[in-house]
C-alpha cells in the first residue's frame, strides 16, 4: 500500500505545483542478507500536477506495478495492481482505504520541533503513534514547500498538512520505510495521471484479496 490522498482545504503560499518526487523504499525489519529483499520493490515515484497526483511502485523490471491515483475534487481514489498479465483496479472511498491498512486505524499525531533537510527541502517532523495490539511509534518528516493540496486526506497521516518526505507504513505485516531522494520540477501533462484502459475495474474487496495473495507468495 502506498500513501497519498484527497481532501482538506489548505493552500500554500509558495512551493512547486507540478513535477515528480522519487522515493527509496527500505525494509527495517528484514535483514540485509535476506533473499526476500531481492523480491521487494525498492523505489516509488509520485507525479503531481494541478493538485492531482499518481504514485507508482514498479518491481521486477515491470512485471509488478501498483499505483494510487488521486484527482482533485474526487472523493475516491483509484488503486491498481499489475502482476504479469493480471491488471486490476478499484475505486476506493476513505472507508475502503482504511480496510487496506487496518494496522493504522487508530493513530495519534504529535508535532515536534525537529527539522531536517530531505532531497533539498526543509522538512518538519511529527511523531506518529500507532495504537493496536501493541503501541508503535515513529517520526515522519514533511514539507510545505511542495504544493499539493489535500495530500493526506485518505491516509493515517491526515492531520499533517504537507507532503510526506519520510514515513513508514505496515502492509500485510511488512514494514516499509519511504524516503524522498529527489524532487524534479518539470511540466507534467495531466494525461499521465490517468489509469491505462486495459485494467479491469473490480470491487475493493477483490482487489484487497489479490494484494494479500501477492504478498503471501513473496513472504
Amino acid at each position: 500500500m502506498l500513501l497519498f490522498s484527497a481532501c482538506d482545504n489548505i493552500s500554500f503560499q509558495d512551493g512547486i505545483t507540478e513535477g515528480k518526487i522519487e522515493y527509496d523504499i527500505s525494509y527495517p525489519n528484514i535483514a540485509e542478507d535476506n533473499f526476500m529483499l531481492d523480491l521487494m520493490p525498492k523505489n516509488m515515484s509520485t507525479t503531481f500536477v494541478d493538485n492531482s497526483y499518481r504514485s507508482d511502485i514498479i518491481a521486477g523490471m515491470g512485471i509488478f506495478k501498483t499505483s494510487i491515483i488521486c484527482n482533485e475534487g474526487n472523493e475516491k481514489l483509484i488503486h491498481s495492481i499489475k502482476m504479469l498479465r493480471t491488471k486490476y483496479a478499484s475505486e476506493l472511498t476513505k472507508e475502503d482505504f482504511k480496510k487496506f491498512n487496518p494496522a493504522f486505524n487508530e493513530v495519534e499525531v504529535k508535532f515536534t520541533d525537529e527539522t531536517k533537510e530531505i532531497a533539498g527541502y526543509n522538512c518538519k517532523s511529527a511523531e506518529v503513534k500507532v495504537i493496536g495490539d501493541s503501541v508503535w511509534t515513529f517520526n515522519v518528516f514533511y514539507t510545505d514547500e511542495i504544493n499539493i493540496k489535500n495530500v493526506n486526506g485518505h491516509t493515517p497521516f491526515k492531520p499533517i498538512k504537507g507532503v510526506l518526505m519520510e514515513y513508514q507504513l505496515l502492509s500485510n505485516n511488512v514494514l516499509m520505510k519511504f524516503t524522498a531522494t529527489k524532487v524534479i520540477q518539470e511540466d507534467i501533462d495531466a494525461s499521465v495521471l490517468a489509469l491505462d484502459e486495459d485494467y479491469e475495474m473490480v470491487e475493493p474487496k477483490k482487489l484487497k484479496l489479490e494484494i494479500e495473495k501477492l504478498f503471501a507468495n513473496i513472504i
